[in-house]
């Protein structure tokens, strides 16, 4: 049985609590699940930033500080760069569970969530064979919801949809009356929505009513879901893991210890990283992070997420991306793919987008 120490650094209060509770859930599953098989022991060395980015720096020093080599956290794409020159100075490694917008690998970190092209290119593309027309882009003040929204942006424009505007809120906010009077005003057939936290609950709730644009997120897990309400039927979300397509074992055991009794991406996606980890310190023979990472990468793992290979140059997983709508409470697979697509985080394999033919009004002559 292996033997070692993991700081985990979520943060579980805060702005987006909700998804730190689920990925630190998760993480804290895979221990207990490890040592119980008489695989690893593994001490977690917890900490909670409460979604204040200079913490997630303090904490992360602090840990590496006693000799810890690995850590799994960091939510936002915010926290992750702010731990990164941590990391470096010490020599650690950081497992980072979440989805995020791409264009990064650094050698500190093992990327283990969706990238673009498993979530936001789908997305965006399925959207376009809908004939969307009219996009509104509204997202999080931050680093997901700026480049997130800069890929919506240059790939339906490419497609030819017009976008009819586009607004940022400050993390937290729950301010969102004007995105909502403009999305009306702007007769929007499409909202790409990049808001994280009580900003995506206030927004959806703000929706109300049946006639309203279809909205979309790359971002959305059962995490906070529930928070949504009924105002989130028909939201459309792109992903690595939804309750529905995962093992039933798991979902059902994930499901009693989630903090919301909700099996998320980000509680399964925690849960496969340690496994991974623990996996590759055994076949490493040490903690040291150079070792490790080899031991993990160019090969395939089974997981809770279906196999994934860890690509040895860009550090990201190869993952399976699906597409589900919201019924009644509930996300419902639509599409999958056939199986796991290497992570291009540079999109620099991207096909380009379909171009939408425009409607025109149908002219009927009276005489």
């Amino acid at each position: 049985m292996v033997r070692f120490d993991l700081g985990l650094v979520f943060s579980i209060t805060g702005p987006y609590a909700a998804l730190g509770q689920a990925a630190r859930a998760g993480a804290e599953m895979a221990i207990a699940d490890l040592r119980g098989e008489g695989l690893a022991d593994i001490t977690s060395v917890p900490r909670d930033p409460g979604g204040i980015p200079e913490a997630y720096e303090a904490a992360t020093d602090e840990i590496l500080s006693t000799g810890v080599r690995h850590v799994a956290g960091a939510i936002t794409s915010w926290s992750r760069k702010d731990m990164i020159p941590v990391l470096e100075r010490h020599g650690g490694l950081l497992w980072y569970p979440c989805p995020y917008e791409g264009f990064e690998s650094n050698d500190h970190v093992v990327y283990l969530g969706a990238a673009p092209n498993h979530h936001a290119i789908p997305l965006l593309d399925h959207m376009l064979g809908r004939g969307v027309q009219r996009a509104y882009l509204l997202g999080s003040n931050y680093v997901w919801g700026w480049e997130t929204l800069r890929l919506a942006r240059e790939r339906l424009m490419a497609a030819g949809v017009e976008i009819v505007g586009e607004r940022h809120l400050p993390l937290g906010s729950v301010e969102c009356d004007r995105a909502l009077t403009e999305i009306v005003e702007k007769q929007a057939d499409l909202v790409v929505n990049s808001l994280i936290g009580p900003s995506n609950a206030a927004f959806m709730r703000g929706l109300g009513g049946s006639e309203r644009p279809c909205i979309i997120s790359c971002n959305q897990t059962e995490a906070d879901l529930d928070a949504l309400g009924p105002e989130a039927e028909g939201l459309i979300a792109a992903g690595s893991f939804f309750e529905a397509l995962g093992p039933t074992d798991f979902v059902t055991r994930a499901a009693k210890i989630a903090p919301n009794g909700r099996c998320s991406a980000f509680l399964a996606t925690s849960y496969a990283s340690v496994r991974i980890l623990a996996d590759a310190v055994r076949r490493a023979g040490t903690v040291a992070p150079k070792p490790v990472f080899d031991a993990a990468s160019g090969r395939a793992h089974e997981t809770v997420l279906g196999s994934l290979t860890i690509d040895p140059v860009t550090r990201h997983a190869g993952l399976t991306p699906h597409l589900v709508s919201v019924q009644n409470g509930r996300f419902v697979p639509l599409v999958s793919a056939q199986g796991p697509i290497a992570a291009d985080p540079y999109l620099i394999d991207l096909p380009p987008a379909v171009v939408q033919p425009r409607r025109t009004p149908t002219v009927r002559i009276v005489t």
